[in-house]
């Protein structure tokens, strides 16, 4: 009941291969496989006709409408249907996708129909499908592809998915064979791509990025190839190679879009334009500077669907989540967030600020630039070209009868002076800092020149952080592991342990073992002991010390406490908080 168009009939030899039920027996099988479920008491015979009668409506395969309506879960319905028709139900997630199969059918049918290509060979073609009873879509695609069908089962949501994962950027706009991109780490020469115009080739580039996760698009010249890489999860992966000279082009578009001077090639250059990629509005945050080989372009991916997620999902602990909470509920105070570039600071803070009560506080925030949107919030951007800078600009919001003040960074001391002063006189600032841990935060706000009494005065805790990636929930496993993890591990819990649950890699993670990622979290709330120590110009491991004796979870713990949970692995926490030897 799909919406295909009518063909010129085909014959069973060339719909399906041997082995294989004909049209004949597969519409037999849709009555009895309906009947099956009634009799079951899965379904009533009153659900089946409503629901026989939506799918003739809405010319949908009964399947869909199944599901959709909430009647049987899509995985029940596919075992059942694979059983029933005594075919093979695929885990597209460790399942191998052949390039060849995907050129075979463009992305736009594949996710049109609900199919995905698995492999072809030997006039054969081998396609996951939601409704495998669907006739006239199996011989709509066995036209289109002039191949006989063999149909797998599996759920729509799997399918959907893996489509996603597997139509690359180097298969082209067009319908066609150029191959497909197989794994984040693969370099292709886009032959496709050089024959593009350049707006042609960012759609396609950014399309691909927001497909991957991609925070970060980078375009890189060298001496040979122009460079594509993206980072996702952290990570930067190569994605591609393009000929060098599409370079000067490629700059020039990427300029004007970002609103830059074209003809400047040797400053660097900021700016920013927001597309619409895939029905989806993304902000565009453009960085250009000059190397040795040219000009290199960074573009920060910012997609508006993007959700503000609340603090208990950042990844924090229950023990450090109510602490933060309870500092959080501070009617005045600075709370520091602390960590290097990429660490998650600016999404802690902005759950923070989904803490706060903005109907009945007035909460404003000064950031440079304003990422994400919070609905009752006043959201100040600094602009320094115009003179409008973090000091300047905090000395205004001071007059403005604030109750929370959010301070996306400070960078000198004018700031922070003001800071640790609005924190004084009732109001609760948050903040982010560069800092390694929280100690070294407080020791670097008196090394911006901060007084010491205001600091201790001031501050009311500090969070340092830092962003892991977890291992993948499509392929976890547990896998002996080097002595170097193993030690490390055994270093921090005391425990010795040989295996550790990793990612084996699967088409759901691209082969890496790892999807998403989550943060390791210390918090450091101030006692008057160590308001004592500061002012007594303790030293770093002294601070550190009494914040351990008086309950903070260091870093490194976290993390490993992350490691024993199965979340994350030894590896992830040597690469961002041990020294890898």
């Amino acid at each position: 009941m799909s919406d295909s168009t009518d063909l010129p009939p085909t014959s069973a030899s060339t719909l399906y291969g041997e082995g294989t039920p004909s049209p004949q027996q597969r519409s037999g099988h849709a009555f009895s496989f309906i009947q099956t479920m009634v009799d079951a008491g899965i379904l009533s015979r009153e659900q089946v006709a409503q629901v026989q009668e939506v799918a003739r409506r809405e010319r949908l395969s009964l399947g869909r409408v199944l599901v959709r309506e909430g009647l049987v879960l899509s995985r029940d319905l596919a075992a059942l249907m694979a059983l029933h028709l005594g075919i093979a139900m695929v885990d597209l997630r460790s399942q191998a996708i052949d390039p060849h199969a995907l050129a075979l059918l463009p992305e736009e049918i594949a996710r049109r129909y609900m199919v995905l290509p698995i492999k072809s060979g030997e006039g054969r073609l081998m396609l996951a499908m939601a409704d495998p009873m669907d006739l006239q879509l199996v011989q709509d695609l066995t036209v289109r592809t002039e191949t006989a069908i063999e149909p797998v089962v599996a759920t729509s949501e799997d399918i959907l998915e893996h489509i996603d994962i597997t139509y690359r950027l180097t298969q082209g706009p067009s319908e066609g064979s150029h191959g497909a991109l197989e794994g984040h780490g693969a370099k292709v020469t886009a032959g496709l791509l050089k024959d593009l115009p350049p707006a042609q080739v960012i759609d396609l580039l950014l399309r691909q990025g927001l497909q991957d996760r991609a925070s970060d698009i980078h375009v890189e010249p060298t001496e040979f190839r122009l460079r594509v890489r993206f980072r996702i999860d952290g990570i930067l992966h190569d994605v591609m190679s393009l000929p060098m000279e599409m370079h000067p082009t490629l700059v020039s578009r990427l300029k004007i879009m970002a609103g830059m001077n074209i003809a400047e090639r040797r400053r660097p250059q900021d700016g920013q334009f927001t597309v619409d990629v895939q029905n989806r509005r993304v902000d565009v945050r453009v960085g250009v500077s000059s190397t040795v080989e040219g000009e290199m372009v960074v573009l920060r991916l910012l997609d508006k669907r993007f959700t503000l997620i609340g603090l208990d999902q950042l990844g924090m602990s229950l023990e450090v989540w109510e602490k933060y909470r309870r500092l959080l509920r501070l009617p005045y105070g600075m709370v520091v967030v602390c960590g290097p570039t990429g660490a998650g600071k600016s999404t802690t803070l902005y759950s923070s600020i989904l803490q706060i009560n903005r109907i009945e506080q007035n909460v404003i925030s000064l950031e440079d630039p304003v990422e994400y949107h919070i609905a009752d919030c006043n959201q100040m951007q600094v602009h320094t070209e115009a003179g409008i800078t973090f000091a300047t600009q905090l000395r205004s919001i001071m007059r403005l009868d604030p109750d929370v003040i959010l301070v996306g960074e400070i960078r000198d001391q004018e700031t922070a002076t003001i800071a640790t002063q609005a924190a004084l006189t009732g109001h609760l600032v948050l903040t982010s800092l560069h800092a390694n841990d929280a100690v070294s935060a407080l020791l670097r706000l008196r090394d911006l020149g901060v007084a010491p009494y205001l600091i201790a005065s001031s501050v009311a805790g500090i969070v340092s952080q830092r962003m892991v990636r977890v291992v993948c929930s499509g392929c976890r496993t547990v896998t002996p592991r080097p002595v170097e993890e193993q030690t490390a591990y055994a270093s921090e819990m005391g425990e010795v342990r040989e295996q550790f649950i990793y990612g084996s890699g699967c088409n759901l993670c691209a082969h890496t073992g790892y999807r998403g990622r989550t943060g390791v979290f210390e918090l450091m709330a101030l006692s008057d002991n160590l308001r004592q120590l500061f002012l007594g110009d303790a030293s770093r491991s002294q601070l550190w010390k009494e914040a351990v004796e008086e309950g903070m979870i260091p870093l490194r713990r976290d993390g490993m406490l992350k490691v024993k949970q199965g979340i994350t692995t030894p590896y992830e926490m040597m690469r961002v908080l041990f020294a890898l030897e």
